[in-house]
């Protein structure tokens, strides 16, 4: 029989190293929407320190002096320079000089005394600079963890060590003088997040009592897309979307194949046959919600801050020479699209609060915010609670845990880990090499600080749980010269794309993943996108992708376009073209002999490359066959009419890393043990310890497949209504 070493016991003979930790930021395409959550509902302790202990807590709060953290703003590094006494923030100076005017120069004066004001880098954005006050928010909160000698306490951070698993760092040893106070609930779930939340209201609707916890001073959600399939509500709505037994399957096995087999058929099955009833559930508690008929559907007042839109409604179509009319079949793709998603507009705020509120209304929900899981409490292999760190700045508490005793389960859904740079290097090394300053979040906790940190990797790591492998990281293209909410001037459209050298490098109908893939291979990991007059018939030929222009509207400005919905990524406009022009984010010529010198201006050789690739382009194009790369007939469309136009492809922004501890259908984890041979596998379930959200592994593996947009959001929904159930009825 093999002999079997527990992770935990393993832990306990290893001298565990400690974790340097950086703030995530935000990108305009997802616009953070924490809930405002009544004070009322936060329950908070009444044991307070000494007098004493808290002027000690107070003196010690920073080292005095001088500190500095570069983070990356919209077109350049920001940085932020921040002096500390040995209480407080005595002055914050930023430089963000490398900000277009209305993004980085208007931003420093306000937000210099926001964190001044508040000693805190947890500040509202400036209007119409969200990507550059995110980065000036994540230097901020850097240079706090800096001041504060401990280098993230409220993410779990210990010393630096050398350890192979410095990510890890060395397991909090708490005593009883450390806790502040005692509580008791059926269901503990750890993070109040989408998977959070609705593990809450399930678990209360299961007739469980409930505790949650969350770092942030209220239940955190981010942007508004979710994969629905087959929900009996919008099938009533939109009837071409029900989905046959046969056309889910193939969508599971595509999902499992994107993700090169690294995760569990069960687990996307699971969720592909359930998800549309649970949407059904998660929807229903939002009385207000409007749902639009259609993707461009104009919005009355009353319904525009709360609306939800199918995604590719009606589908893209053209029509080609003959006048016959192609409508956008994903059958037919190489890297299909599925007619399954939504999006929330203006962000999924209204529908996430209302859900949060309806877990409140049963009565049986408590939520303790400002508090950080730090540790698991096992007994006989059963996690019985856990011990939440009290770091909220406003608490005679901080510095203070909580026990938390669960008579039938933990949730662990703290989210990734993207913003803890240890974790990622642990886990994704070669994401850092391309990535490590190009790493947004929206999310922060009550001390400033992106809340996704891999906490709840530790403490499932200390508790002898398996960690997955093959991490995923969501790193989706979205084309050029971006504009304030992050959508490039084309997308990801598959226009010719020409690398530094002039040189065509790719096929370029490709989803947002694969293009980042491929452009990080190229010299430079930067391109060009190449497209003429003729784009506003072109678009219409392109995929529905994600990101990708596909759909034309001949506005001349924004008042032309619908009410209160105004915009949409998918759809170009020459007005937006021509803002693009005049902001510099695209260039523009009358021959491609001037563009090409715009693009690699002083490198002749990159030009004459250029102008040959887009030369060797248009033959291809007019032989209707790519011998090169084999792109689609359909869109091998020439660049042979003025005025012509090229916008740059830098390196995707990753928004998570998705990996989790390991688990199955039901939000089991598992231990990990060490066979014979010396490898480290799944051993029993571990009772009383449930997964949802990015905690849970085998969603996800390698990378994220965006065929099914959303399908983060939708999963982790899903997962932490299931997770919510399955805890209330553990025995």
């Amino acid at each position: 029989m093999a002999k079997l070493i527990s992770r935990r016991d393993f832990l306990r003979g290893t001298a565990a190293g400690a974790v340097t930790l950086t703030a995530g930021a935000v990108v305009g395409t997802l616009t953070g929407c924490n809930s405002n959550v009544p004070e009322a509902t936060t329950a908070a302790a009444e044991t307070s320190q000494s007098a004493a202990a808290t002027e000690a807590v107070t003196k010690s709060l920073y080292t005095p002096g001088t500190y500095t953290a570069v983070e990356k703003g919209l077109q350049s590094d920001v940085t932020v320079t921040m002096t500390f006494d040995e209480s407080s923030i005595t002055d914050v100076v930023i430089d963000a000089a490398g900000e277009t005017e209305g993004l980085g120069t208007a931003t420093p004066e306000p937000l210099s005394k926001a964190i001044l004001d508040a000693q805190s880098a947890e500040v509202d954005a400036v209007s119409g600079a969200t990507v550059t006050s995110n980065a000036v928010k994540k230097a901020a909160a850097n240079c706090i963890a800096q001041a504060k000698g401990e280098l993230q306490a409220a993410s779990g951070a210990a010393a630096s060590g050398s350890s192979q698993d410095e990510w890890l760092g060395e397991e909090p040893d708490i005593k009883d003088s450390d806790i502040y106070s005692e509580v008791e609930a059926d269901v503990v779930v750890v993070g109040l997040g989408v998977a959070g939340v609705a593990a809450a209201r399930a678990a209360a609707e299961k007739d469980a009592s409930v505790i949650g916890i969350d770092g942030a001073a209220s239940p955190c959600c981010r942007s508004g897309e979710y994969a629905v399939i087959n929900s009996p509500k919008l099938n009533a709505c939109w009837p071409e979307r029900a989905l046959t037994r046969e056309e889910v399957d193939e969508i599971i096995d595509s999902h499992v194949n994107e993700s090169s087999y690294r995760v569990k058929r069960s687990i996307a099955k699971k969720w592909a046959d359930n998800i549309g009833e649970a949407f059904d559930w998660w929807t229903d508690a939002d009385d207000h919600l409007f749902i639009a008929d259609e993707t461009r559907q104009a919005i009355e007042d009353e319904n525009a801050d709360d609306f939800m839109v199918p995604i590719f409604r009606p589908l893209p179509s053209y029509k080609d020479e003959n006048g016959k009319e192609h409508v956008y079949n994903w059958k037919e793709e190489r890297f299909p699209c599925y007619p399954t998603s939504v999006e929330f507009l203006p962000n999924q705020s209204a529908t996430f609060n209302a859900n949060w509120e309806k877990a409140l209304a049963t009565g049986k929900v408590e939520a303790y915010f400002g508090h950080f899981g730090r540790k698991l409490i096992m007994e006989n292999g059963k996690c019985v609670g856990v011990y939440a760190l009290n770091d909220d700045p406003q608490s005679s508490d901080k510095g203070k845990y909580l026990k938390i005793t669960a008579k039938k389960g933990v949730i662990l859904s703290t989210g990734d880990y993207g913003s803890n740079d240890a974790a990622m290097k642990h886990f994704a090394p070669d994401v850092m090499k391309t990535h490590a300053n190009n790493r947004l979040f929206t999310s922060f906790d009550v001390n400033g600080v992106p809340t996704n940190q891999g906490d709840g990797l530790r403490m499932g790591a200390w508790a002898g749980a398996k960690i997955m492998g093959y991490n995923a990281p969501m790193i989706h293209h979205m084309g050029g010269g971006a504009d304030l909410s992050g959508v490039g001037v084309m997308g990801n459209a598959g226009f010719l794309n020409l690398d530094m050298d002039g040189r065509r490098f790719m096929c370029e109908d490709l989803p947002g993943q694969q293009l980042e893939n491929q452009i990080e291979q190229t010299r430079l990991m930067q391109s060009w996108q190449f497209f003429d007059a003729n784009w506003p018939e072109q678009v219409t030929h392109m995929p529905a992708a994600h990101g990708g222009a596909c759909y034309f509207e001949d506005y001349a400005s924004i008042d032309e376009a619908p009410k209160n919905n105004q915009t949409y990524r998918n759809w170009k406009s020459p007005y937006q073209l021509e803002a693009a022009v005049q902001d510099g984010r695209c260039l523009k010529a009358d021959t491609l002999e001037e563009l090409v010198e715009k693009v690699y201006p002083d490198d002749t050789a990159a030009q004459k490359q250029a102008l040959l690739s887009i030369k060797r382009y248009n033959e291809l194009a007019a032989a209707g066959y790519d011998e090169d790369f084999h792109k689609v007939p359909s869109r091998l469309m020439p660049v042979d009419t003025a005025p012509f136009y090229a916008d740059q492809f830098t390196t995707a922004i990753m928004l998570v890393c998705i990996g989790g501890l390991e688990s199955d259908e039901d939000c089991h984890t598992f231990t990990e043990v060490t066979d014979e041979m010396g490898r480290q596998v799944c051993g029993e379930i571990i009772k009383g310890l449930y997964v949802a959200g990015n905690m849970q592994g085998g969603r996800f593996g390698m990378e994220y497949p965006i065929g099914l947009k959303g399908v983060s959001h939708s999963m982790a929904m899903y997962y932490g209504k299931v997770a919510g159930e399955n805890a209330a009825a553990e025995i």
